[in-house]
């Protein structure tokens, strides 16, 4: 009876101590699969399965007419499973001269306790292909994405660049890397207790949107063989060019020297990077008396046929003396601007002051963003009249004291060009993703920066600088012409004025009547010959006639247009500064040709400059105006038949002529 009990205490115990261990491993249990479950999984699938981040496809760029400018193209990156490599140093010594890595670069890569490892992303073909003639155990190949610019230079500053990973570093491949990156793709690999792979998940990467640009790549690519040869004829430090649609400001081309191939940025030096048309600041020089007189006309201060005595070349503003580049006597504004005339500008800016004067600089974008979608873009440098001293007004009626960017100046010329509207320069037509259609899309956006009256006046005053000023080597073959040429001394290492270094810019539009094109041509520091007429200028010429021609637009200077001349009247022998008159001023017809042209000629007695002007800027007729008031006689008379661009002169009189 006695062993019976002791034999059923044995019992009860193992019953509880088998309770008590099933209670303890149930909760185990319990800890591992419910409260903890979620942990370990992690944990496994962190040690069974390794995710691969693939590069996205980017969308494609395209110029105005469809043509690819940068693509995203497949390409082998190699990678390695080193549990999988058997001799460790032999396959670094073979793998080092196929990728270009050093052996020790690759060993440190090779032997780690990862179960992947990159060996070298995006190789090129003849690498991919010899690695895997190589058939090396444990190295691998997974499809990427490589962005690749099919024209090599062509537009680099305006395309930018990318990294490795396929994210935007400049450019519009900064400026849109959210619309265009797309996202990336991932490939989940499989690994057995060993660490060995076994199988692999691929998740497509999803395309980025596509860009639609403004750029011509047909203009673009004149635009950058000009400045290739600008380039090394003249040694120059830095060149800009831009060329721009006046009516719309669309950016045909922007091409800078030094320049670099987004396919290899890294060989480069950062400073070939920079987009200097809107990163580059410097003093414009005489470009910038478009401004100044533009200032004036829209004050009323001053008219293009008034006389202005230009001191023989001195002037003296609140006790600095300042000397022309050249002694002139008696010029007309419109002289003044043909000859480029220090003084001459000087003293139409004293008219104004300093405040209407900078409210003007002002209104034509100077000092601020144009708020172009590239990055980098400078402000320039347009300080408020506050902080003017009491000679800066002559300073900065010339071109001095005063910083901008040559996509600043297009933009002002481009605004003198279309009639007197300042527009925002554009690159991106349109942002159109190939699933979910147009993202977003690019209106023309302006406003007025001065009359079309005066823009007029500045039209006839600026073809006369190319036909009979300081920028004939820019009167082009076939085509009418206007623009401004520019001469800056920059600032040396000693705050003054360098006698060696200089600024030469030419900043114009083509046709002078209805322009197609707008242009800014800048050159940093040539060596040689300096002046803006010199080596600026002729550049101007030679892509506005390969770009007109390549645009099918009819010359304009053909020798079936009638061509007219004014009779000036004397000028007075005196140096006593007089107003011009225009009672005696004669128009005279040369070969008047009637019925050439199915465009005809309005009549225009009685009617107020500014309706003349707005008249012949919509008939597509370049208006000679003479004189104020109303109009009083005109040639070719009212009725004449006339093909557009035809040059109309009229004279104006206050007086009522019976």
């Amino acid at each position: 009876m006695k062993n019976d009990n002791s034999l059923a205490q044995r019992v009860y115990v193992l019953i509880a101590v088998m309770g008590f261990w099933a209670i303890v491993i149930g909760a185990r249990l319990f800890f591992l699969h419910v409260v903890h479950s979620a942990d370990y999984r992690q944990r496994a699938e962190r040690q069974q399965q390794r995710t691969l981040e693939v590069s996205p496809r980017r969308g494609v760029i395209y110029d105005r007419n469809g043509n690819e400018l940068a693509v995203s193209v497949k390409v082998d990156s190699v990678f390695a499973v080193p549990d999988e490599i058997e001799d460790l140093h032999a396959t670094a010594k073979t793998l080092s001269p196929l990728v270009g890595v050093s052996k020790n670069d690759l060993i440190e890569k090779l032997d780690s306790p990862r179960s992947f490892v990159w060996v070298k992303r995006k190789v090129s073909a003849a690498q991919g292909a010899a690695l895997r003639k190589a058939k090396l155990p444990g190295i691998y190949f997974q499809k990427e994405d490589m962005r690749y610019y099919p024209k090599r230079e062509l537009a680099s500053h305006v395309l930018g660049y990318v990294d490795i990973d396929e994210k935007g570093l400049g450019g519009l491949e900064y400026r849109y890397n959210d619309s265009i990156r797309g996202e990336a793709g991932r490939v989940l690999i499989m690994t057995d207790a060993r660490g060995r792979s076994f199988n692999s998940i691929e998740q497509p990467v999803a395309p980025g949107a596509n860009l639609v640009t403004t750029i011509d790549q047909n203009i673009q690519y004149i635009v950058e063989k000009e400045i290739a040869a600008t380039a090394e004829k003249t040694h120059a430090k830095g060149i800009s060019i831009i060329v721009m649609d006046p009516r719309t400001g669309e950016v045909l081309a922007m091409g800078n020297y030094p320049t670099f191939n987004p396919n290899q940025y890294a060989k480069y030096s950062p400073q070939a990077w920079i987009n200097r048309a809107l990163s580059h600041n410097y003093e414009p020089g005489s470009t910038f008396k478009i401004v100044t007189a533009a200032s004036v006309f829209e004050e009323g201060l001053a008219d293009p046929a008034e006389l202005i005595d230009c001191q023989n070349g001195v002037i003296t503003v609140f006790g600095r003396v300042i000397h022309d580049w050249k002694r002139f006597g008696l010029l007309s504004v419109k002289q003044i601007m043909q000859n480029s005339s220090d003084v001459g500008a000087i003293k139409l800016a004293l008219r104004l002051g300093d405040e209407r004067f900078a409210d003007h600089i002002a209104r034509l974008g100077f000092g601020k963003s144009t708020n172009v979608d590239l990055p980098g873009e400078e402000h320039g440098l347009a300080r408020p009249a506050s902080r003017w001293t009491k000679s800066s007004v002559g300073s900065i009626a010339m071109g001095q004291e005063i910083s901008v960017t040559a996509l600043q100046t297009v933009r002002m010329v481009s605004a003198v060009a279309n009639g007197g509207i300042l527009y925002q320069p554009y690159v991106v037509k349109r942002v159109q993703h190939p699933e979910k259609g147009i993202l977003s899309e690019t209106e023309p956006h302006g406003e007025r920066a001065i009359s079309a009256e005066t823009a007029a006046k500045l039209q006839d005053m600026l073809e006369a600088v190319v036909t009979d000023g300081t920028a004939k080597s820019s009167k082009l073959d076939g085509y009418t012409a206007a623009g401004k040429t520019g001469t800056a001394q920059k600032i040396d290492e000693t705050g003054r004025y360098s006698a060696t270094k200089y600024v030469a810019s030419f900043a114009g539009f083509a046709p002078a009547v209805n322009p197609a094109i707008s242009m800014i041509v800048m050159i940093d520091e040539p060596v040689g010959a300096h002046h803006g007429g010199d080596v600026a200028a002729p550049v101007f010429k030679r892509i506005a006639e390969q770009v007109l021609r390549y645009m099918s637009l009819p010359p304009d200077v053909p020798s079936y247009a009638p061509q007219y001349v004014v009779k000036e009247p004397k000028r007075p022998a005196e140096r006593t500064v007089k107003p011009a008159t225009t009672a005696s001023a004669q128009l005279v017809g040369l070969n008047v040709t009637t019925d050439f042209g199915d465009l005809i000629i309005p009549d225009f007695h009685g009617k107020s400059l500014r309706q003349v002007t707005e008249e012949c800027l919509r008939a597509g007729l370049r208006l000679q105006s003479i004189g104020s008031g109303a109009a009083v006689e005109q040639l070719p008379p009212a009725g004449t038949s006339v093909r557009s661009g035809a040059r109309v002169q009229v004279r104006f009189s206050s007086r009522v002529e019976r």
